[in-house]
């Protein structure tokens, strides 16, 4: 088997180093690494360079024009060579067992997808555990991949790409992307769903073999306009699995009383911004989710059972009435009263 370290590149000189360390002392098979360098502006590129000059039979470089890390790694996975494919962006890093741990696997239980744990790291180099809690070699097929849809569609535990190798079969390098309009942020969680959808067998390793690192220097750390915009795009698609993955009606309930919860924070940070940091008004916005299809079904399905805390239970509903109603004045007058409560 050949394994093929994919790795979109933009303006990560500061990390670059630790992350190639990292897969160059990887063992248990025969890998290439591919690095897709997105027109960064910074040293990245001519790093990439000189790596593939010291490793010309390990490292294959890709020099492009900017376009996101979704088209980059969409890129990336384009080129590989590998029979697997293993995302590391490329200001995280890997465990040095990672490769071994996911060819034991594989061997072991022959499966489409190898998921596996990850630790958060700072740039003081001080680690903290993820919130995933999944029992070890735990396997997913058939009926039990109800547990992995339930994941993907309630929470971000399990949409990165970055936690799995998969299969070279179950990875479509031909559909195309550039018709979502994401090029960051939640590229992980739509390109995730055909990968679950097509994976016959799915195994999970609970070690911690990746390294995610999480602070302001992330490439995709961010939460603003263009993530809203994204999420936008991002659940529409994420609505055609429903079906596809034959979602019981208490998920789908679940799915979209999720995704209001979403809107109503997504709310309250557009409140907060100043008019230099959105491209549109407050009142703008409200009109757009007001009008927007995707809105009046989560309205349809919305379970105040399924709140994810007491508050949002409370919360949800006023704020919601107050967009269906297009009230943006109302809306920010309870906005208001909630941060006057906070601060007691």
């Amino acid at each position: 088997m050949l394994f093929s370290f994919i790795v979109p590149v933009y303006n990560t000189s500061k990390y670059l180093d630790k992350c190639m360390e990292s897969l160059l002392c990887q063992k248990g098979a025969d890998f290439e690494i591919l690095l897709i360098d997105d027109g960064s502006t910074d040293n990245s590129g001519e790093l990439c360079d000189s790596y593939a000059k010291q490793y010309p039979d390990i490292v294959r470089v890709i020099h492009k024009e900017n376009e996101g890390l979704l088209l980059t790694r969409r890129r990336g996975f384009k080129e590989a060579k590998g029979d697997w494919f293993i995302c590391i962006d490329s200001d995280d890093y890997a465990n040095t067992d990672l490769l071994k741990k996911v060819v034991e696997t594989i061997n072991q239980y022959h499966p489409d997808m190898v998921m596996y744990n990850f630790k958060y790291v700072n740039d003081s180099g001080e680690t903290s555990k993820s919130r995933l809690k999944i029992k070890d070699e735990s396997i997913y097929e058939g009926e039990n991949k109800q547990f992995i849809y339930a994941h993907r569609l309630l929470t971000e535990d399990i949409n990165n790409m970055w936690s799995k190798a998969l299969k070279q079969d179950i990875v479509d390098v031909d559909t195309e992307y550039s018709g979502f309009g994401i090029r960051n942020m939640c590229e992980d969680a739509l390109q995730v769903l055909p990968l679950f959808a097509k994976a016959q067998k799915i195994v999970y390793l609970s070690s911690p073999l990746y390294y995610y690192r999480k602070g302001q220097d992330s490439i995709t750390a961010s939460r603003s306009y263009e993530s809203w915009l994204s999420s936008k795009s991002c659940f529409l698609q994420t609505e055609k699995y429903l079906d596809i993955w034959n979602v019981a009606d208490k998920l789908r309930q679940r799915f979209y009383t999720h995704n209001l919860e979403y809107l109503s924070n997504f709310l309250r940070w557009a409140y907060v911004q100043t008019a230099h940091q959105m491209p549109k008004s407050f009142n703008t916005i409200i009109q757009e989710i007001r009008i927007h299809p995707a809105f009046t079904r989560c309205m349809k399905m919305y379970n105040k059972n399924y709140a994810g805390t007491r508050y949002l239970k409370f919360s949800v509903p006023i704020i919601m009435k107050k967009v269906q109603k297009g009230n943006a004045k109302g809306l920010k007058s309870y906005f208001a009263f909630e941060s006057k409560l906070l601060k007691r």
